[in-house]
């Protein structure tokens, strides 16, 4: 009687038991795993490289006699500015001046001597070897005058270019040597900017550097503002120390303010496609799924409509620290899940953990 009486408890403790196990399952197969999106949102064909620029002039020059001497006349201060052709300084010219005059009157001599020779030698009153003679000694005294003149040519130190005094190394009546230091001169109403350019990005652009690179330049001192710079040259040599290439862009002095070599900058390179139609993009590393047994490469692409998530065949381009270049199979607005690959399956229902946006 007792075994009879526990028999109908039995059965409903197992119902109940079995109906809860139940339960577990189906909420088990309704759990939805959060996945890690990345949002495809620009081409890598449009990218935006930012580089430390280091500012110079257009032109600068170190400008020194090619003499020795005593400065005479030295008033520039620095920052001033001169035209092409202005007089910069000037040595002590007497000795110079007294040596073109003996040089000049020894030309002057020759030649009325050679003049001479040259009547006697006509009517045979001197011979061959007197005659040559004299028109020897009248192009050395020839060439004595002209390196008398270029002597005194050298006392003065004039401006190649228009420019600024950037730098006065020298005080005047000061003794100089030659080929010392006396003044730096630069242009500064066109700057060159330069950058070191990573490998990586130099083999990208090196094809189309000259006609589809652009570049903008902001500086630290006003940072509200960026200004056009335009190609100039770049280094196919190294940068001794680093793998970097040096690219050289030239920038217009502007009217309202006043840009100075050596100020602190910041270069952009945005590099756009001419072909719209074409689109690549960047992604994570951690997006691209490949399958071993068949080299398919994938990504997963997620569907904000049904929120399930299926792979999508994908051609891979190059290789950076910014990711990997996907060059077919998607395009800009596609959402694909950026890492836990290993645990999607097609048809899989998720849910966006955090989207990443692209570059």
């Amino acid at each position: 009687m007792k075994y009879h009486s526990m028999l109908p408890l039995t059965l409903l403790a197992t119902v109940l038991f079995a109906g809860c196990s139940q339960a577990e399952k189906t909420e088990q197969k309704e759990v939805i795993r959060p996945v890690k999106l990345f949002e495809i949102n620009e081409s890598a064909a449009n990218q935006v490289h930012k580089f430390p620029a280091k500012v110079t002039a257009n032109s600068r020059a170190e400008l020194s006699f090619r003499v020795s001497g005593q400065l005479v006349n030295l008033d520039l201060v620095e920052g001033e500015m001169v035209k092409q052709g202005f007089l910069l300084a000037k040595l002590d010219d007497r000795d110079a001046k007294n040596n073109l005059m003996t040089s000049e009157a020894n030309y002057e001599f020759l030649s009325a001597e050679f003049t001479r020779n040259q009547a006697m030698f006509s009517r045979q009153l001197i011979s061959q070897a007197e005659f040559d003679s004299s028109k020897a000694q009248l192009k050395t005294a020839k060439a004595a005058l002209e390196a008398a003149k270029d002597q005194l040519s050298y006392t003065r130190l004039e401006a190649p270019f228009s420019g600024t005094i950037a730098k006065r190394m020298v005080d005047n009546h000061q003794i100089v040597q030659a080929n010392q230091g006396v003044l730096t001169l630069q242009n500064n109403h066109l700057l060159d900017i330069s950058i070191q350019v990573p490998e990586a990005i130099v083999a990208k652009y090196a094809q189309t550097v000259t006609h589809a690179l652009k570049a903008k330049v902001r500086f630290s001192a006003m940072s509200d503002r960026v200004f056009d710079a335009y190609f100039k040259e770049y280094s196919t040599q190294v940068t001794p120390g680093t793998q970097a290439y040096e690219v050289v862009f030239s920038l217009e002095q502007p009217q309202d303010v006043q840009l100075l070599p050596g100020m602190s900058a910041e270069l952009i390179i945005a590099q756009a496609t001419h072909d719209q139609s074409v689109f690549t993009a960047m992604v994570p590393m951690t997006a691209v799924d490949k399958d071993d047994t068949n080299a398919k490469v994938v990504v997963w692409k997620y569907d904000p409509q049904s929120g399930v998530v299926s792979p999508v065949d994908v051609t891979l381009g190059r290789v950076s620290n910014e990711g990997v270049e996907v060059l077919t199979g998607i395009q800009k607005g596609d959402l694909i899940v950026s890492a836990g690959l290993s645990q999607l399956s097609v048809g899989m229902k998720v849910k966006p953990l955090r989207w990443q946006r692209g570059v």
